[in-house]
């Protein structure tokens, strides 16, 4: 497909104008190592299902598996839930690529080379191609692919952007269900409260071992041990490898003279000034604006703040909230007439009116540095710094790599690795994930490594700025359901709590009902010696301080005016509350927020269109005997991994 680089004047279709900005949206969700790839896997794989003439490996589905775990941060009780989904879009994508393919929705050549000049501006330079091996690297750095398997994602994504646009471009909103979500997006309401927590009844609850073990049984679900890693490993410190490194007077001098040009200040200024824009504007507006400028001058020479005025009239609105400062500036940075008049001014001074392409500038300079050579004294430390920061980085690499290949020879053993290579070797047993190591820390980098490796495997080195580790997982404690007496402490809390908000419901509902007889919630709540607070008038996507978010109070948008509504269950609250107001804060809506409300109506009615979509195609396709799922297989793979 190179030879499609070549061409400066072919334009981009008018189908991929459409696709192509989405495309490249999710390129770095989806191009991640063990995703995006097409490869197939060998014939000693077990094959969980079949799409036409496409397996779904056991392979293919572990591997996207521990991707999509990694790169979620997903927690081990919830891996019963990843691993069917991971099944189940597998076999989606599958099916969905062979649809558009039978709907002649392939991806050209051309399209594949204008999405790419499209994501990949930079390496189209001047117009033309800057060539393969500056493709193949920036592929391999950013995305771990080489470029088939990079092309062959992309080609994925752009073939089922491609069936969904085809699916849902049909889609509209009609102007009464956009009034109806106009309405119900501005109406407001206003309620009175009150708030039943079931921290009132700290101290009144006592829990039975009965009690204990029935909440254990109900909830089991809840009470699960994460798996757990015992380790082997070292860890090659800059810290501790600067120790070891000894720096000379000479050497820092050697470095002053081999690299004097890096410590040659340029000529600069430090520099606050205050600007008033002219661009886009008309003459008469130009000398409006002069005036006002000639007047900051003339009350600057008064002896006014600078600094406030910038705050007050800067145009510059980067600058203003710091008084006018813009810092150091060399020459080069700025456009001429600044320049000028900035390097002959000394410190101190003010300068009249310097009229630039954007308007007029009053200067005031701060500092003046001249160019100069910093003597060795003045940079010492800096070089000294910098010395020790490049040889413990190289030290570092030849202490990892001689700790590497000392790992692999030994494997588990890794307690062999230490004298040979001058380091100690730690050992921690069963860890939960995100515990931090002794003196490795809990890097998310480190972390992810050792909890998605194979017992057995040599890891590493896992490179963060500060050090290097490399290990080996000895012992791996899967996941399990624990046992009453492991979490016998949490339970007889969950249990304590679980009945402290039984009792505020009961109460809470006591009060509802009384109020609703009554008519008259302050009064009922006067007698439970509750306070009634009052809101202000909130939207349904608003807050109530309180209470929370609006969405739990959306009765107060439904139910009769004025009338009681509750128990409403929030957390360690319940709350009860009477509608006292609603309200439409305009009376239709402006032609800007239509337009936004009807994007996000055709946004999410596409999404609901697109999956009814795979839902029928998959089922369609399960009817034709295109999609065979060997539900045993699945089930033991999900199994393994739940």
């Amino acid at each position: 497909m190179f030879h499609l680089f070549r061409s400066r004047k072919r334009t981009m279709r008018i189908v991929l104008a459409i696709v192509v900005a989405p495309v490249v949206i999710t390129m770095v969700v989806t191009l991640i190592p063990g995703i995006g790839g097409s490869t197939r896997s060998s014939a000693d794989d077990t094959v969980l299902a079949e799409v036409g003439k496409e397996e779904v490996t056991l392979r293919d589905t572990q591997a996207q598996f521990r991707e999509y775990v990694q790169q979620q941060r997903v927690p081990a009780g919830a891996y019963g839930f990843v691993a069917p989904k991971i099944v189940n879009d597998l076999i989606i994508e599958k099916a969905m690529l062979q649809e558009a393919e039978r709907l002649g929705l392939g991806v050209t050549e051309q399209e594949l080379a204008d999405l790419l000049r499209a994501g990949l501006p930079f390496l189209f330079q001047g117009g033309g191609f800057l060539g393969k091996d500056q493709y193949a690297a920036h592929v391999q750095e950013r995305f771990q692919k080489s470029i088939p398997e990079f092309e062959a994602a992309i080609r994925k994504d752009l073939a089922i952007t491609k069936l969904r646009r085809l699916v849902t471009d049909g889609v509209m909103v009609g102007e009464k269900d956009l009034e109806r979500e106009w309405r119900r997006r501005n109406e407001k309401a206003k309620i009175e409260f009150v708030a039943v927590s079931s921290g009132q009844f700290q101290g009144q609850v006592a829990v039975s071992q009965a009690e204990i073990e029935q909440h254990f049984q109900n909830n089991k679900a809840s009470y699960v041990l994460p798996e757990r890693r015992s380790l082997k490993y070292l860890v090659i410190d800059d810290a501790k490898l600067r120790e070891k490194i000894q720096l000379t007077p000479q050497d820092l001098e050697r470095y002053y003279n081999e690299n004097r040009d890096r410590f040659r200040v340029q000529d600069r200024a430090r520099m606050t000034h205050i600007l008033l824009k002219t661009t886009d504007k008309k003459d008469e507006e130009v000398k409006k604006v002069e005036a006002k400028a000639q007047d900051l001058l003339k009350q600057v020479r008064a002896g006014k703040d600078f600094a406030e005025l910038a705050k007050a009239h800067s145009d510059d609105s980067v600058s203003a909230q710091k008084g006018g400062e813009i810092g150091w500036v060399t020459r080069g940075q700025t456009v001429p007439e600044f320049e000028q008049k900035a390097f002959s001014m000394k410190p101190g001074e003010i300068s009249d009116l310097v009229k630039t392409q954007y308007g007029f500038h009053l200067l005031k300079m701060l500092e003046r540095e001249e160019s100069r050579l910093k003597p060795f004294a003045e940079v010492a430390e800096t070089i000294r710094q910098e010395l020790f920061k490049d040889r413990s980085e190289q030290e570092r690499a030849r202490w990892s790599e001689r700790a590497r290949a000392a790992a692999a020879k030994y494997g588990m053993a890794l307690e062999k690795v230490g004298p040979e290579v001058g380091l100690p070797v730690l050992t921690v047993t069963l860890v939960e994930r995100g515990a931090p190591l002794p003196e490795a820390g809990a890097d998310p980098a480190l972390i992810d490594a050792l909890f998605t490796a194979a017992k057995g495997v040599v890891v590493g080195p896992i490179v963060s700025p500060a050090r290097s580790v490399i290990a080996v997982v000895t012992d791996i404690a899967p996941s399990r359901q624990a046992e009453l007496k492991e979490v016998m402490d949490r339970v007889k809390n969950d249990t304590t709590q679980a009945k402290m908000r039984q009792l505020a419901e009961t109460r809470a509902k006591e009060i509802a009902e009384k109020a609703r007889t009554a008519g008259d919630l302050r009064k009922v709540a006067k007698d439970y010696k509750l306070e009634v607070k009052t809101s202000d008038f909130f939207a349904r996507d608003g807050s109530v301080p309180g209470v929370g978010a609006g969405m739990a109070l959306v009765e107060a948008f439904s139910a009769s005016l004025h009338g009681i509504v509750g128990p409403v269950n929030q957390g360690a609250d319940q709350i009860v509350y009477r509608i006292l107001e609603r309200s439409l804060a305009q009376a239709t809506a402006a032609p800007e927020e239509k337009k936004s409300i009807r994007e996000g109506m055709v946004g999410t009615r596409q999404n609901e269109a697109f999956e009814v979509f795979k839902d029928e195609l998959r089922e369609r396709l399960k009817r034709q005997g295109k999609i065979k799922i060997y539900q045993e297989r699945v089930d033991r793979w999900v199994k393994a991994n739940g």
